[in-house]
C-alpha cells in the first residue's frame, strides 16, 4: 500500500511540475521525483537511437563474470538476440543531467571521452569516436531494443500494475506498464507496451508472455524498459549487480540477480510449428493434413481457399491430424497456428494444394 501510495505521489508530482514548468517556463529540475523508467520531460517528447544497429547485444550467452547473488531470481524478459540501447548507470541512476555513464562493470563513457552522440547529447560514447554507447546519464533500468516483440516476465510472482502508468495517456511517462511483485523485497517493471496481456493480481510464471512491447508513453522508438525496483519506493538496482574495480557508486544494488550470474532465456519450450497437407493417391481430392510443433501446445488450423479467403477449419490440442475433402478445380493451403501455455505463438503454412478438374469422367488438370 506504501508503494501505490509513493507512486500516486510520484506522478501527481510530475504532473504538477510540469503545469509549472509550461507557466513559467523554467527549466526542469533534475531532483524533481519521478517513477521509475523516465526521463525528464522538457516541453517536448524526448528521445534516443531505438533500434540502433550498433552497442552491445544481449544474446543469452554472454558471461558477467560475477557470481549471483544469494536471491538471484531473474531470467531475461525476452526471446532471442536484442541490442541493449541503454543500460543501468551506477553514477546515479536518478535521471540527473550528467555527463557520464556507469555500467555494471565499472567501464566509464563520458561526454568527454569519446563525446555524446550527436543525435541524442544525454548518451555517450566508451571510446573516443567508437559507437559503443552506454546511454544514458542518469537511466535506472535496461532499454532493450524490442520491435513489437513479446515481453515475457523475467520470474515468477503477481501483478501489480497492468495499466497505463497515467491512465488514458498514452504520451506520459512510460505509457502501457506492468509491474510484478516477486515476494522477495523486489518488483520487475516492464514500460512502453503496445499491449497488455496480463491483469492485476494476476500470477505469472517465469518466462510467461505478460504483452507486446512498443512506444508507448514518452518513447519516440518501440523498445521495452526494464527495471528492477526495491518495494515501497525503497529505490532501483541493477540487476546485473557490480564488478567494476572500485566501490559501486550506488550503495543500493543487490548484487548480480541473474540465476547462475548471467543473463539467460527462461527455459520454457517456444513453438515451432510444422505443416503439411499431401493429396491422397488415386483420389486427389482428399488431402490428409498433418500439423506438429515441440511440447504441447493448442493449436488452430485454418483453410485457405483460392479466393484468399480464410476460416477456422479444426483445432487440438497437442500435434494432430485431419481429412479434408476437396472441391473439383480448387485449390487449398492450410496455416496453423501454435499457443504454449504460457503465450507463447508460432505458425506456418502448407504448401498449396490444387485439386484436379473433372472432364468427361476422366481427371485432368
Amino acid at each position: 500500500m506504501n508503494y501505490l501510495v509513493t507512486k500516486a505521489m510520484r506522478v501527481f508530482v510530475v504532473l504538477l511540475t510540469l503545469g509549472c514548468l509550461l507557466v513559467s517556463a523554467l527549466p526542469a529540475q533534475a531532483h524533481s521525483a519521478l517513477p521509475p523508467g523516465h526521463k525528464q520531460i522538457k516541453y517536448s517528447r524526448w528521445a534516443y537511437p531505438s533500434q540502433v544497429t550498433y552497442g552491445p547485444i544481449e544474446d543469452g550467452a554472454g558471461e558477467t563474470g560475477i557470481g549471483p547473488a544469494r536471491g538471484a531470481f531473474l531470467t531475461l524478459p525476452f526471446m532471442g538476440p536484442h541490442y541493449i540501447t541503454s543500460v543501468f548507470s551506477h553514477c546515479y541512476p536518478d535521471y540527473g543531467n550528467y555527463t557520464r555513464v556507469c555500467r555494471y562493470d565499472g567501464t566509464v563513457a563520458t561526454a568527454g571521452v569519446g563525446g555524446p552522440d550527436p543525435t541524442f547529447d544525454a548518451g555517450f560514447a566508451q571510446t573516443p569516436g567508437g559507437h559503443d554507447y552506454l546511454y544514458y546519464a542518469g537511466h535506472d533500468g535496461y532499454d532493450y531494443g524490442l520491435n513489437y516483440e513479446p515481453v515475457a516476465a523475467a520470474g515468477p510472482g503477481r501483478v501489480m500494475l497492468a495499466n497505463w502508468l497515467v491512465p488514458g495517456c498514452e504520451t506520459c511517462l512510460s505509457g502501457k506498464t506492468v509491474e510484478i511483485d516477486h515476494g522477495n523485497g523486489l518488483l520487475t517493471f516492464y514500460g512502453h507496451l503496445s499491449r497488455i496481456d496480463v491483469s492485476k493480481g494476476q500470477y505469472v510464471g517465469r518466462g510467461q508472455v505478460i504483452g507486446i512491447s512498443g512506444m508507448t508513453g514518452t518513447a519516440t522508438g518501440p523498445h521495452l524498459h526494464f527495471g528492477v525496483y526495491h518495494m515501497n519506493g525503497g529505490g532501483p538496482v541493477d540487476p546485473y549487480g557490480w564488478g567494476g574495480s572500485y566501490p559501486d557508486p550506488w550503495s543500493k544494488d543487490a548484487g548480480d540477480l541473474w540465476l547462475g550470474g548471467s543473463p539467460r532465456f527462461a527455459p520454457v519450450q517456444l513453438p515451432s510449428v510444422t505443416v503439411s497437407a499431401t493429396p491422397r493417391e488415386g483420389d486427389p481430392s482428399v488431402v490428409d493434413v498433418w500439423w506438429s510443433s515441440p511440447g504441447t501446445m493448442s493449436f488452430t488450423v485454418y483453410l485457405v481457399t483460392q479466393d484468399g479467403r480464410r476460416t477456422t477449419w479444426t483445432s487440438s490440442r497437442g500435434n494432430g491430424s485431419a481429412t479434408f475433402q476437396g472441391k473439383h478445380g480448387q485449390s487449398y493451403w492450410f496455416w496453423v497456428t501454435a499457443r504454449s501455455d504460457l503465450g507463447w505463438t508460432d505458425g506456418a503454412g502448407s504448401d498449396v494444394v490444387g485439386v484436379p478438374r473433372l472432364s468427361h469422367g476422366a481427371l485432368t488438370n
